[in-house]
């Protein structure tokens, strides 16, 4: 396990190395975020639990672009199965995902210039919403060794339905993103942990429907980040940061990620890099004692 780990890490720097070495020429966009979720789990029993976690993210800075203020709402809830055995720690969990795209006074680039659809009266950008529903299935294994925990968890992220497309027969389907996070943690003490993680995004199963779809000019135009994606590398986070327990059940999790986002049609193509204070929040119960 951890060799393949290794292994995947490497090929996944390999990548984005790639990808950036193309690119290097070419502008980027950079982005100021903070983003907050909170992980609410309720245990039923030492094998059996459900997750509950909210989320939102919102940019405070873009570079040749307005920034878009509060732009994404998350909810996951679903069951997840833990199994443990010696030094290893096996889950499995089975989340709906909605993902929600609030799009509110964005000045967008277009030819070099920034522009948008403004409302006549306020000479403001018009509001749009735009949100997407999904299923996750989510294995992970953790091997522990002293104070040292390696992690390895793989996110199938199943698009069925994204409301940015026109018609019914677009906007209802079926589209698959892998997601596989590595990470490495040494446990300070009881109470403190310190982590660096990779998550590479991969898509791996095209929408039918719209993946066909072309602009006037004759550009893809159905690979949207709100709705389908296209196969291949389209996004790198590297998060490091630290957990603490504030209380038994409560632990706070602040962390800075940095994020590469490929362009939609071209994993060689990097159009962003995101900044990011990442916090999570989470909250443990259990419904069967102190077992």
């Amino acid at each position: 396990m951890k060799t393949l780990a290794y292994a995947g890490t490497i090929a996944f720097a390999l990548a984005a190395t790639a990808g950036a070495a193309h690119a290097a020429d070419l502008p980027t966009k950079q982005e100021g975020r903070v983003w907050v979720d909170q992980n609410f789990v309720l245990a039923f029993s030492p094998n059996w639990s459900w997750t509950t976690m909210p989320g939102a993210r919102a940019e405070f800075a873009r570079s040749r672009e307005g920034s878009a203020g509060l732009q994404f709402l998350e909810l996951f809830f679903g069951p997840n199965y833990t199994y443990r055995t010696g030094n290893w720690t096996l889950k499995g969990s089975l989340w709906y995902y909605y993902m929600g795209y609030p799009q509110k006074g964005r000045l967008m680039e277009s030819g070099g210039t920034l522009s948008c659809t403004a409302d006549a009266k306020t000479n403001v950008c018009l509001s749009k919403y735009n949100a997407s529903q999904n299923v996750e299935i989510v294995p992970s294994a953790e091997y522990r060794m002293g104070r040292w925990s390696f992690y390895d968890r793989v996110i199938l992220h199943n698009t069925f339905y994204a409301d940015t497309y026109a018609t019914s027969d677009q906007r209802w389907g079926w589209g698959t993103v892998l997601r596989e996070l590595l990470q490495t943690r040494f446990a300070v003490n009881d109470r403190l942990g310190v982590f660096l993680m990779d998550e590479v995004f991969l898509g791996v199963i095209e929408d039918g429907d719209t993946r066909t779809l072309k602009d006037a000019s004759g550009q893809y135009a159905g690979y949207k980040s709100t709705g389908y994606w296209k196969h291949g590398l389209r996004a790198n986070r590297t998060y490091l940061g630290f957990d603490y327990k504030v209380a038994p059940n409560f632990t706070l999790a602040p962390m800075y990620m940095v994020e590469i986002g490929m362009s939609p049609v071209d994993s060689t193509d990097i159009t962003d890099i995101a900044h990011t204070f990442f916090l999570i929040a989470t909250v443990t119960a259990s419904t069967f004692g102190n077992k």
